[in-house]
């Protein structure tokens, strides 16, 4: 009986499924290259426009390449390399409390869709192949910064200075600030409770809302009140009127009026008689408050222009030249960023300063009032 031969059979169609495997391949690599090429054209553009958002919005406040200034340095291998793309996205969207940082997404009252925000994500993220690492100073916790934070993060439920109270709905305010219950807990155990909170006792937890460094700060504070010391307070008018802006655009009239009738108790200067109609407005929850806090909230510290030049004289002169002319320091007479930015940005940088530069920050030196002056007598200096 004769036997078919399938041999040549077997060889064609070896050779059609190489040809087929090889087809593939290719088409493969081809997809893989034209998914590659479409996705860095896509990252071409959204490096491109969060370039654009960066200079319009952030330069202020992180410096034009990223070297920071009133804000952190963003231009950091360090920061760049602990912080992933999404800690990115969430910071700016919803900002930093009780910081100079502002939510910048629009869920929470910013500008910016999620779209605008990945795409400064993308310029930020483009600068770590070559981001310098940036030396920052050794943190040293304060009691009177921990108080500003606790007047801004804790005096509703434990009461003024950590003393308890009413809290004028019918019920007690837990005091904190008494030196013999204090000693009976070690510092790590009140860090413990900020972070984590005791649910039982109503205590929230803070451990996502204040940074490693602000809770260092209250456990200074605690330390202080532990040894009976008084602690006065950092907190600005600039800030608790930020804070009660920010708890207007969140429709809390209740917790907008508590900040900003603390800060007509220390504010000063010409601005004083617009705390008093924005009051009465929130109270009747009148559309006019929100207008008139925002207005106020950019305009804030005003100062006086004649006092500031004496001000200027002592302090800002060796640098800036008597007339403003530069030196060590820029020229001021005139000077562009004075004019594009307005007094409670002015404020902010004067008061922490530039890192990495001769500019120092004036916290401690000079108080709000003085800084307000100072401002007020540069702007006399923009003017036609």
């Amino acid at each position: 009986m004769q036997t078919e031969n399938y041999t040549k059979h077997k060889i064609i169609g070896l050779v059609l499924t190489v040809i087929l495997i090889a087809a593939v391949t290719l088409a493969f690599v081809n997809e893989t290259a034209r998914t590659e090429s479409a996705t860095a054209a896509t990252e071409k553009i959204s490096l491109q426009r969060g370039r654009q958002l960066y200079v319009d919005n952030c330069v202020t406040c992180h410096g034009s390449r990223g070297e920071g200034g009133v804000g952190t340095a963003l231009n950091n291998s360090v920061l760049l390399k602990k912080a992933s793309n999404d800690v990115l996205f969430a910071t700016i969207v919803s900002g930093r409390p009780s910081t100079v940082m502002p939510a910048w997404g629009q869920a929470y009252g910013g500008a910016f869709t999620d779209e605008q925000v990945r795409d400064i994500v993308t310029f930020i993220r483009a600068w770590e192949p070559k981001a310098p690492v940036v030396e920052v100073g050794v943190f040293v916790p304060d009691a009177a910064r921990g108080a500003s934070i606790y007047e801004a993060s804790c005096f509703t439920c434990h009461g003024e200075n950590g003393k308890g109270g009413d809290d004028g709905k019918g019920g007690t305010l837990v005091a904190v600030n008494n030196s013999a219950k204090l000693v009976k807990n070690d510092d790590a155990w009140y860090q413990q409770t900020i972070s984590n909170g005791r649910p039982a006792k109503g205590m929230p937890s803070w451990g996502s809302v204040l940074s490693a460094n602000q809770t260092s700060d209250l456990i200074a504070l605690i330390g202080a009140w532990r040894n009976g010391e008084t602690v006065v307070s950092k907190t600005t008018a600039a800030q608790l009127i930020n804070s009660a802006l920010f708890s207007l655009q969140e429709k809390d009239n209740e917790d907008a009026l508590f900040y900003l009738k603390r800060a007509k108790k220390i504010a000063f200067g010409p601005a004083l008689d617009r705390f008093e109609p924005i009051i009465k407005n929130i109270e009747a929850d009148k559309p006019a408050a929100l207008t008139d806090l925002t207005s106020l909230s950019a305009d804030w510290p005003i100062g006086d222009a004649v006092n500031g030049e004496t001000i200027y004289v002592d302090a800002c002169k060796s640098c800036h030249g008597g007339e403003g002319q530069g030196g060590v320091g820029r020229k001021l007479k005139p000077n562009v960023f004075v004019q594009d930015t307005t007094n409670a940005d002015l404020f902010q940088f004067m008061l922490v300063g530039r890192n990495g530069t001769a500019m120092r920050g004036w916290d401690g030196s000079l108080t709000e009032s003085q800084l307000a002056d100072v401002i007020a007598f540069l702007r006399t200096w923009q003017q036609p």
